[in-house]
């Protein structure tokens, strides 16, 4: 009798251990479920940001468009690593700095109204997104002296902004156009090679 119930207590307590054991199977499971649906969630996440945004709009009698954007990197690096030499910032005026690098939206401009369109470009657009959201002012464009454009007339430039080049998951770059008490936020499409180039 007495031997009946020591193995009785044996196969409870190994009982106890699988139920244990199964248990922490079950939780950790769980755990690695929760981590892979919010790694899931946060790239839907920033799809959906970009989606949801129009790479054109219109405010105002003018209607923008932004094409494919890319990285300017202007240090030479690349020829370090070749065995060559990097440019100094000194002997480069104007050259992004820190960990910054130059980014070039091209945008075209369109007047779609029957008058005549004034517009600034300097305080109109800023880029937002990426690891920081302060907006960061335009450095430069191609559009030189242009400020305006007459009914059906239109225009094609780049802007130039400096910025920090974002991670994989930082929301993505955008364009806010200010113009006429309204704001617009516009998808920055990029080239398929510069998604995430090295920073």
């Amino acid at each position: 009798m007495r031997r009946a119930v020591v193995l009785d207590r044996r196969r409870m307590a190994r009982g106890q251990r699988f139920g244990m054991r199964t248990g922490w199977i079950a939780l950790l499971a769980a755990a690695v479920l929760i981590a892979a649906t919010g790694a899931v969630l946060a790239v839907l996440r920033l799809s959906d940001a970009r989606s949801a945004m129009p790479s054109s709009a219109t405010i105002d009698g003018l209607t923008a468009t932004l094409d494919r954007a890319g990285w300017l990197f202007m240090d030479d690096s690349h020829h370090s690593d070749q065995g060559g030499y990097q440019m100094p910032a000194q002997m480069m005026p104007g050259a992004p700095t820190g960990d910054n690098r130059r980014f070039g939206v091209p945008l075209t401009l369109m007047n779609t109204d029957n008058e005549v369109r004034q517009f600034s470009l300097s305080t109109e657009f800023v880029l937002r997104g990426g690891s920081r959201d302060e907006p960061r002012e335009l450095h430069s464009d191609t559009f030189g002296r242009l400020g305006r454009l007459t009914p059906g007339s239109a225009v094609d430039g780049v802007l130039y902004f400096d910025t920090v080049v974002p991670g994989p998951n930082d929301p993505p770059l955008y364009l806010q156009w200010n113009r006429a008490g309204r704001t617009v936020a516009l998808s920055i499409p990029l080239l398929a090679s510069e998604t995430h180039p090295h920073r």
